[in-house]
């Protein structure tokens, strides 16, 4: 009993220790900070149309692996390169972007991404309105701009971007008895003792680094495996390049556009998108907003065939008789694995700043603006 009780007075000692050292000495150095832990309270659950960006933040943001970006949002909470007052009518012809995290731009400052690129373009003439968030789908698409219309914001033009994943994402939207959006719950933070012990103590906070370092390592050991299989080399030749160019063109968010059991499993997230994309059409044509419809490839589809996304968006497009801007093309070369390394973010989905380049000049080519 008296080894126990020692036992639990040295413990007590040790992480109080450890406690005041971690708040007086080493949440000052460089190696406290971890991304993973950052509390990105600007990134919020919305009633209406599941979750958003905080109005009014300029914040810094990490990102995927190592990146960080600036992010600024104007009085609506969009995107934009200062906080701004939006004005409900504006004296400019006012464009409005609709996306998911491709249009808001993952990993970049403003200045970087499509409505930075666009906003500089035509500041003279145009407003550039990007309302577009990560993990947004078309019933979220609709709901947002609804709500919007319904404050009395006027648009002139909306530039639907339709990305692969968001066919899966619309899966995840749940509905109540109302018709109305559940709130995205995952994104109403709350602080749990493991959140308390990791931001307090270093030894769970190293503990949870070390955790988080195996389950890494296990997930890339994984890809190099599936990689050397689809590549045909031998494990421990397989390249870096190869590894994370296998996870570029094969994560399921994109890969169902080509592999037909992968499909299967979200083969209604079409149907559901369809029904909420043609009330969005019809939203924006009843407050005679033009309306420009983009399609664009992720890896999986420059180097494999769509069969699933670009040709049902093509034919559903000519049905409604709606103005269908293709990016395909912009990505076709002999050289499939050399293209899509030049243009996205290595290991990722969303394009570099070549590949927003790219898309810019296309845009400003083939819309009318």
């Amino acid at each position: 009993m008296k080894k126990i009780k020692n036992i639990f007075i040295i413990s007590f000692i040790l992480l109080s220790l450890d406690f005041l050292s971690s708040h007086f000495f080493f949440k000052k150095m460089e190696f406290w900070k971890y991304d993973k832990l950052v509390n990105h309270f600007w990134r919020i659950p919305s009633e209406i149309y599941h979750h958003d960006i905080m109005p009014n933040i300029d914040v810094l943001e990490p990102w995927g692996f190592k990146m960080k970006k600036r992010l600024i949002t104007n009085s609506l909470g969009f995107r934009d390169f200062s906080n701004k007052k939006v004005q409900k009518i504006s004296k400019k012809k006012r464009i409005l972007l609709i996306g998911d995290s491709a249009i808001e731009g993952a990993g970049y400052d403003y200045k970087f991404t499509i409505g930075g690129l666009l906003q500089n373009k035509f500041s003279e003439t145009h407003e550039i309105l990007n309302s577009a968030v990560g993990s947004y789908s078309p019933s979220i698409y609709y709901k947002k701009i609804n709500h919007f219309i319904n404050l009395g914001y006027k648009f002139d033009k909306a530039i639907i971007f339709l990305d692969p994943s968001d066919i899966i994402d619309e899966l995840f939207i749940e509905w109540d008895d109302d018709e109305n959006i559940k709130i995205n719950k995952d994104n109403v933070k709350k602080e749990t003792f493991s959140d308390f012990l990791v931001n307090n103590f270093l030894i769970f906070r190293t503990m949870l680094r070390i955790s988080d370092g195996t389950e890494n390592l296990k997930n890339f050991l994984k890809l190099r495996y599936k990689a050397s299989k689809k590549y045909k080399k031998s494990f421990f030749k397989t390249t870096n390049e190869d590894i994370f160019f296998y996870r570029m063109t094969h994560v399921d968010r994109s890969a169902w556009t080509f592999d037909k059991e992968i499909f299967k499993n979200f083969e209604d997230g079409l149907r559901k998108s369809e029904k909420y994309l043609d009330k969005l059409i019809n939203l924006l044509r009843n407050n005679d907003i033009e309306i420009d419809f983009v399609l664009y490839p992720h890896p999986s589809q420059i180097v494999y065939e769509d069969i699933h996304h670009k040709p049902y968006w093509e034919k559903w497009a000519k049905q409604n008789d709606i103005n269908l801007i293709s990016l395909y093309k912009d990505f076709d070369g002999k050289n499939k694995r050399e293209i899509t390394l030049e243009t996205f973010i290595f290991g990722d989905l969303h394009w570099n700043k070549k590949g927003t380049e790219l898309v810019f000049n296309s845009l400003i080519k083939q819309i009318n603006f």
